[in-house]
């Protein structure tokens, strides 16, 4: 047996009214002449007498991509604070970290790979992204650095995204503040 479910309906199979985007839907798939048939409730329609004879039923939200694209995208990220910040310096330590926060966005589909080469000298490979929400063309420099330095890199960062999750504690364990404590 093949089978296809297919996509939400954009409205109420009972009352008839259009799904808005991220409703709670529950939606059920029948075995009806040998196809599988799927039917979308809004939670005022649903009753649980229809799950009679029903292939599988579940519970989801309407998502509507029209609407999605129109939101906003998420402007503050510490990750991205984290990588401009150390993109703009020349010491390898923070090149490291550049590099790899520049990847972790690539993977979270904030950056987009342009272009990847060398440097007309041959020591240092350059990579070019897209930054999607800043629309802005960004270059990141990875010197050949070694093991131990993408390590301290690694460190850094994640220091760093640790301040921003609990920016208390980090004022907290400031040398002044030690000093007030002794």
């Amino acid at each position: 047996m093949d089978i296809k479910i297919g996509k939400s309906a954009r409205g109420c199979l009972g009352c008839e009214q259009a799904f808005e985007h991220e409703q709670q839907t529950t939606s059920l798939v029948r075995v009806q002449d040998g196809v599988l048939a799927r039917e979308d409730y809004c939670d005022a329609c649903w009753n649980a007498d229809r799950t009679g004879n029903a292939f599988s039923v579940w519970n989801s939200r309407f998502y509507d991509p029209q609407v999605a694209e129109q939101e906003p995208p998420e402007s503050f990220s510490p990750l991205r604070q984290v990588f401009y910040e150390s993109v703009e310096s020349d010491s390898r330590e923070e090149t490291a970290t550049a590099y790899l926060a520049a990847q972790l966005l690539r993977r979270q589909k904030v950056f987009r790979l342009i272009k990847q080469g060398d440097d007309p000298d041959g020591e240092v490979h350059l990579i070019l992204y897209s930054d999607r929400l800043a629309n802005r063309l960004i270059e990141v420099r990875d010197p050949n650095l070694s093991y131990a330095e993408m390590e301290e890199g690694r460190t850094r960062l994640l220091a760093r995204l640790a301040e921003f999750e609990q920016p208390e504690d980090a004022e907290e364990e400031t040398p002044d503040a030690q000093a007030q404590q002794a």
